[in-house]
């Protein structure tokens, strides 16, 4: 019986070095497993619980992280709001600007709108080449 807290036990101490989530679930369905064992002595039953346990408990922490995980593109970009100067007109809706003391292809959003402007604000990245909309 004390075997699968020891178990458990040991399980939640790794998650502590490691820190995935997915371990605290698999020490709490073998600590489940554990009551199980306490209360109907059959080992055979106790592995059905752990088994059951850990599935349904890390199904349940996957869907809760799948629905609040960040959309990675919008939170690591620090260029996106930061103006730029435009320096020429190249072709159509392509421009070259001048952003952190270099020169970069941009092509703009909203190039029909504006016709004579010296500021953009950039809106998201192609590649190497600065979405931006003209101010």
């Amino acid at each position: 019986m004390t075997t699968w807290f020891i178990v458990a036990a040991a399980v939640l101490i790794v998650e502590l070095f490691v820190g995935t989530v997915y371990l605290l679930v698999v020490s709490a369905a073998l600590f489940g497993a554990g009551l199980v064992y306490w209360l109907t002595g059959n080992n055979s039953i106790a592995v059905a619980a752990a088994a059951v346990l850990s599935a349904a408990g890390i199904w349940l922490v996957h869907g809760k992280f799948k629905k609040t995980a960040p959309r990675q593109e919008l939170n690591d970009d620090l260029d996106i709001g930061q103006t730029v100067h435009i320096l020429q007109r190249l072709h159509g809706d392509c421009y070259e600007v001048a952003y952190r003391g270099t020169h970069w292809q941009a092509q703009a959003e909203n190039a029909d709108a504006v016709q004579t402007t010296s500021t953009a604000v950039i809106t998201g990245k192609n590649g190497n080449v600065l979405l931006i909309r003209l101010n």
